[in-house]
């Protein structure tokens, strides 16, 4: 039986060799990258190696090899992949996202054609750019954070509601 092992050769080395050397390979390139790139070679090619030690064709080593390596990579993509990647794409919320909301006053001119414009927003202060790239936005003005684009908070003028305005609207919505 170990002769019929040495028989196969690949690359001029024996068949078990050789696939432990593509494991070996791709070991080391999964830990270089960390990004389950190559795993699926490295499982392929332990169970080519298993199959070879079994005296499997240099044929059948092959399709096992790639068949491992791709059913691998779907069950990966399929199975796995989904359940760890939770937030499907979404936006990932981070403290910044806080002030979107708020209501905030403007430091420095938000211009937003001119590329300046500074806000306060309780104790921070923020670059902001006006949701109307048009608008013109002096200091003193109170501004609606509406969104976070890059490092810049988007705003709109904000006129705050008197008492007896918000009490109306409060009583609207509660008959809806």
């Amino acid at each position: 039986m170990l002769s019929s092992l040495l028989n196969i050769t690949i690359l001029g080395i024996n068949d078990w060799v050789f696939w432990l050397l593509i494991a070996v390979v791709a070991s080391v390139i999964e830990i270089s990258t960390l990004n389950l790139v190559s795993i699926w070679f490295i499982a392929a090619a332990i169970i080519a190696v298993v199959a070879s030690l079994l005296g499997a064709s240099l044929a059948l080593q092959l399709v096992i090899f790639f068949s491992a390596a791709v059913i691998g990579l779907l069950i990966f993509i399929f199975v796995i992949r989904p359940k760890y990647m939770k937030n499907g794409g979404r936006t990932v919320a981070t403290n910044a996202d806080r002030i979107i909301g708020q209501v905030g006053i403007v430091t420095e001119t938000v211009d937003t054609e001119v590329g300046r414009g500074l806000i306060r927003v309780g104790n921070q202060i923020w670059s902001a750019r006006a949701e109307d790239e048009e608008d013109v936005i002096e200091p003193g003005a109170e501004v609606l954070i509406v969104t976070i684009r890059g490092v810049k908070a988007v705003v709109r003028r904000h006129q705050r509601k008197t008492r007896g305005e918000q009490a109306e609207l409060d009583h609207e919505e509660s008959n809806h």
